[in-house]
């Protein structure tokens, strides 16, 4: 929207303000500006909506992030923990009077999962992950290339829909 802004405004300048030799210039300038706009305008992918009986893994990079799920070896759903409202949640194990948003203490992977693991923070539009200096670390495996990467302590990680979230060796979907 910006471009179509200045295209507009140096087209508009130039045409009452400048020299016959300068004038058509900048128009052209200002009017190729309001083409690029156009043109990366209909460029851009809208982000598609899952469908019932899609794959979990197989979700769209620029989809909305709005639930945590925690993932089975079979890639079944064990759990679900809802984001909307939120802007930060801690992740571990709930224990005596510590108490977190996401309990893992009943998955299969619950002895390698600290008491305060990890935590997702919400800034700037976009979710985190930040390793609270685990004993077994936390990992993130993005959903659009694959690759897996080991967080350092204190390192925030932005997440996208798709991620997988390592806690442990428990499995936490972001979607």
């Amino acid at each position: 929207m910006l471009l179509i802004l200045i295209g507009g405004a140096i087209a508009l300048v130039s045409y009452f303000y400048l020299d016959e030799e300068v004038r058509w210039c900048l128009i052209a300038l200002g009017c190729a500006m309001i083409l690029l706009f156009l043109i990366l305008a209909v460029r851009e992918k809208p982000s598609i909506p899952l469908q019932a009986g899609a794959p979990l893994l197989d979700m769209p990079p620029t989809a909305k992030v709005t639930e945590v799920v925690l993932l089975n070896e079979e890639d079944q759903t064990l759990a679900t923990w809802p984001l909307y409202g939120k802007v930060s949640m801690a992740i571990g194990r709930d224990v005596g009077e510590n108490q977190v948003d996401i309990n893992l203490s009943s998955s299969t992977y619950a002895s390698m999962v600290d008491v305060e693991h990890a935590v997702l923070n919400y800034t700037g539009g976009s979710w985190y992950v930040e390793d609270l200096a685990s004993q077994n670390g936390v990992s993130v495996q993005t959903g659009q290339d694959g690759r897996k990467y080991k967080l350092a302590p204190d390192q925030p990680c932005k997440l996208d829909a798709g991620d997988i979230i390592y806690i442990g060796l428990a499995r936490l979907l972001i979607r």
